[in-house]
Parts: C-alpha cells; sequence; structure tokens
C-alpha cells in the first residue's frame, strides 16, 4: 500500500478548519463512481459501471477471481477437467439461497448458463463461452458442461461478470430489481444512487460492512467537495484528479495507488474505408505521443503498452516501441496511402482519462493533417451508439475486462476487424492446457495485432482510489471491475 501526504494549498486547509466533525457509522460506507450505471444487470451490458456496483457483491458466479487474480470457488466448491479437456464438471455449493429466499441448486446453475451462451440472450460477453455445447445437471448439486473444444482459460471466465449465476425467476427484473446470492441486496432503487444492504441469510462469513451507498458524480467539483463535506467514504477510481491528492494531508483521507486492468486504447473502426488500409492505421500510431498524453494524470505516470495485453501478466511483450512518436513517418505514410485530406470524427465518453486525453489525441492528429471533428457522448449513447451499432470512426476508451484480447477473434465486435490468421491463432491458445506454451501463443497474439496496428495501443489506465484512513480491505489492484464490499471494514472508531 503507497499513501502519498502533500502539502495543502491554504484555501484547502481554510475548509477543513470550518468542516463540522466527520462521522460515520462503523458499518456503512458510501461509495462514489463517475459513471451511473443504465441498469444493474451485469449479463446485460458491456459497461464496468454495472459490474463495479453488483458484481461479488449482489451477484456470484461458480468460480471468483481474488485481489491477485487467483480463481477460487464461489458458488462450485470445486472442479474438475478430463484428460481430453472436452468436460468440465462443479461441485455445487449446498445451504445457498436467493434474495427473495429460492434455493441455488444446479438446475438453476444450468438454466443460468443456458441462457448465458444463448445467442438470443444479449450478453455481450457470450463470444468468451463458445466453447461451451452442453450443460448437464448430473445430480442436485453437481454441473457437468461438455465442450466442444478444450478451453483451459473457461474457469478463469465464468468468474466474469457476465457469468454470475441467475435465477428463472427473476430473470427479467434483474435490471431493475436484482436477486442474487450474494452478500449484499439491493434496496428499491429508482435510478439514481444505488443502496445495498447485508443479506440475512448469505451463505459465507458475515460481511463488517452492512450497508453501502454508491452515489455517482460525474463532476470534479462536485466530487472534491462531497469528500471534504465527508459525504463520500471513498471514490474507487481517483485518477485522474489532478487536485485529488490535496486531501491525503488531511489525516481523514489516504489515496491507495494500484493497477488495472484497463487497456486504454484509440479504438478504430475498420469499416471506414480509409481506415482498411494499414499504412493510415499505422500513421495514426506514429502520430500519437502517448508520453505526453500521460500529463493528463499529473502526479504519476501509467505504464505504455504496444498491444491490448496487461504488463501484470506473464504472457506480456514489450511492444511499446513498435510505433515511436513520429510526425513526420506519420505524414509520408499518409501520402502513400492517398489520405493527406483525411477527416474522422472522435467519438469521447464521458470519462475524465477521455475527456482530457481526446483533446491530446485530436490535436496530434491534425498535426499531421488529419482533419478531427470532436463529439462528446454520454455514456449510453457511446454504448448504443459506437459499441453496438459501430456508427463511429474513432473513439479513446478503456477496457477493463482481464485479458481482453479475444475480442479481435470477434468478427462482430465494434472493431469490426477480421483477420482470420488471428482467429486461427486464438484457437490455438484456447485448446493449450500448458501454461508455459499458452503464454508463448498468447505473445504471438500480441505482436500480431501490435504489427496490424488493429487499433493505437496508448497506455494502462491506473486503479487509484481516494479513502478515509480508517477504511481497510479495499482491492488495491482491479484484476476485476468490482469493488468488493464484503472485504471491507472500518478501524479507528
Amino acid at each position: 500500500m503507497m499513501r502519498v501526504f502533500l502539502r495543502l494549498s491554504v484555501p484547502w486547509l481554510a475548509l477543513l478548519l470550518f468542516l463540522p466533525p466527520l462521522l460515520w457509522a462503523n458499518d456503512t460506507v458510501t461509495i462514489d463512481r463517475q459513471i451511473q450505471p443504465p441498469h444493474l444487470d451485469p449479463t446485460l451490458t458491456p459497461s464496468a459501471s454495472v459490474a463495479e456496483v453488483t458484481h461479488m457483491n449482489v451477484f456470484q458466479g461458480l468460480t471468483r477471481l481474488t485481489r491477485e487474480a487467483q480463481v477460487q470457488p464461489a458458488l462450485a466448491t470445486d472442479w474438475a477437467v478430463s484428460d481430453d479437456g472436452l468436460t468440465l464438471t462443479f461441485n455445487l455449493r449446498r445451504g445457498v439461497v436467493y434474495h427473495d429466499g429460492r434455493p441455488f441448486n444446479a438446475e438453476v446453475a444450468a438454466f443460468s448458463l443456458a441462457r448465458l451462451v444463448d445467442p438470443d440472450s444479449g450478453n455481450p460477453q457470450r463470444p468468451l463461452y463458445s466453447a461451451i455445447e452442453r450443460i448437464e445437471v448430473s445430480a442436485p448439486f453437481e454441473l457437468r458442461l461438455q465442450l466442444t473444444r478444450p478451453d483451459a482459460l473457461l474457469p478463469y471466465r465464468l468468474a466474469f461478470s457476465a457469468a454470475v449465476i441467475v435465477h428463472p425467476d427473476s430473470v427479467e427484473t434483474n435490471a431493475t430489481r436484482p436477486i442474487g446470492t450474494g452478500p449484499y441486496r439491493v434496496l428499491p432503487w429508482d435510478g439514481g444512487p444505488v443502496s445495498l444492504t447485508a443479506f440475512e441469510e448469505y451463505w459465507g462469513p458475515t460481511p463488517a460492512i452492512r450497508h453501502a451507498r454508491f452515489t455517482f458524480t460525474a463532476n470534479r467539483i462536485e466530487l472534491e467537495n462531497s469528500l471534504s463535506a465527508g459525504k463520500v467514504d471513498v471514490h474507487a477510481d481517483a485518477s485522474p484528479l489532478p487536485s485529488h491528492l490535496q486531501l491525503a494531508l488531511h489525516h481523514d483521507f489516504s489515496v491507495l495507488q494500484g493497477n488495472g486492468e484497463g487497456e486504454v486504447i484509440l479504438a478504430l473502426n475498420h469499416a471506414h474505408p480509409a481506415l482498411q488500409d494499414l499504412r493510415v492505421r499505422r500513421a495514426l500510431a506514429h502520430a500519437i505521443d502517448r508520453q505526453a498524453l500521460l500529463s493528463i494524470y499529473e502526479q504519476f505516470t501509467p505504464q505504455l503498452i504496444g498491444s491490448h495485453f496487461s504488463p501484470q501478466h506473464p504472457a506480456y511483450v514489450d511492444l511499446v516501441d513498435r510505433y515511436p512518436y513520429d510526425p513526420d513517418r506519420a505524414r509520408a505514410l499518409l501520402r502513400e496511402a492517398g489520405a493527406e485530406s483525411l477527416s474522422l470524427t472522435l467519438s469521447l465518453p464521458p470519462p475524465i482519462y477521455a475527456e482530457r486525453g481526446g483533446l491530446h489525441i485530436a490535436s496530434d492528429l491534425e498535426a499531421v493533417g488529419i482533419a478531427v471533428q470532436v463529439e462528446r457522448l454520454s455514456w449510453p449513447d457511446w454504448l448504443d451508439r459506437v459499441f453496438n451499432r459501430k456508427l463511429y470512426d474513432i473513439t479513446l476508451i478503456s477496457h477493463v475486462e482481464p485479458m481482453d484480447i479475444d475480442i479481435y477473434a470477434r468478427d462482430d465486435y465494434y472493431f469490426n476487424y477480421h483477420s482470420p490468421e488471428f482467429q486461427a491463432l486464438w484457437r490455438r491458445i484456447e485448446r493449450t492446457q500448458d501454461e508455459p506454451q499458452r503464454n508463448s501463443l498468447l505473445g504471438d497474439a500480441q505482436r500480431l495485432i501490435s504489427d496490424d496496428a488493429v487499433n493505437v495501443f496508448l497506455y494502462m489506465k491506473p486503479q487509484h482510489s481516494i479513502h478515509r484512513s480508517g477504511l481497510k480491505g479495499l482491492w488495491q489492484n482491479a484484476p476485476i471491475p468490482a469493488v468488493v464490499l464484503e472485504e471491507m471494514y472500518w478501524t479507528g472508531h
């Protein structure tokens, strides 16, 4: 854990001196996020804002990831893989009930996984589970998955929010009245802040935090006012907030600096005629000064990347220097491609990293002769227009799902990228049970999409949180998009 202490400016010191005493209950926490979730069902949206509230708090999967990104049992107590890799058998946890009292068993789990792989279910992560061919209930608390091909990553992926186990009787209303098996149930929700309270019949240990409230503040000034006034205990993603470190000096607050899984990329729509040309894509990569882009963070320097892969993974290959900042090379490539008059629209979602980083991106592209029109979208509009309908040229976005390089094998993904070579390579990766061999193939995958300049790979988005100093148990790193409440507790009250 790293805590940062800086000298307060006089205005901040004056503000804190005249604040009323800050009092809070030792079983209650208020967490603030920037993005308001569109609904509360993580199986129906790619938006991490839903998972951050509900995953492992309200909903659970057969497996779960720890703060160290290790796979552990959740609703399954253990599992076994057949010698040929084509059968996974899960023993399920007994004595689990949903928040409405309905029991969990193999029939419920089978329904939920069948829904996960159903093309009509609307689950945007369904391709991750395409190896599942048949789901069998072999006993009341035993589930068997028959696969079309070995998938060594499947237990890991079953820990994602897209694969939480939902009950058939509540599946139609989970978006507004979510019912799960987790340690917290959702109080009546009107579309604004989300209030959770401890579920008394939870199968696991009783959490120290009994009540939690998630608020959503898009404006940085409003957020800092809420923190200083004692209205917020945690802002779970305090980067980039240039002045947030000022709060760290005051004894009530600490800053926890960690790493996330968010690859920040300039995503390119390969359906755009000009972006189908490799020379144009490479020109964009050379045009952007990634080191200067990091200045939006001011107090710390995120790690640059050269492909869609986290440096925290043992299979990571350093490709940062594949496309060095070189405006002259960018201009030459555009001339070779006959794209000197290229015009692109940069569609920006609302997070601060996109709002600020987009200005750097637009400036760098215009400096090599590309006309850039910037459009700012709300989060629902970005999901609808960019992610779902693919109506965009380029966009700046952070992909927060862990080890999601598989998206480059999806023909229907919003990049509109089609590579039979990458798809064949990904099939080999999924079939490879030996971890060192699989990591070698993952290195090949990173090199392939980097050489093909599929997107402009920028940096890893930091996972820094600001919180009251008495609140412990927060995850320093974020291997998945989730704010895990049951591990938090207060001290010093």
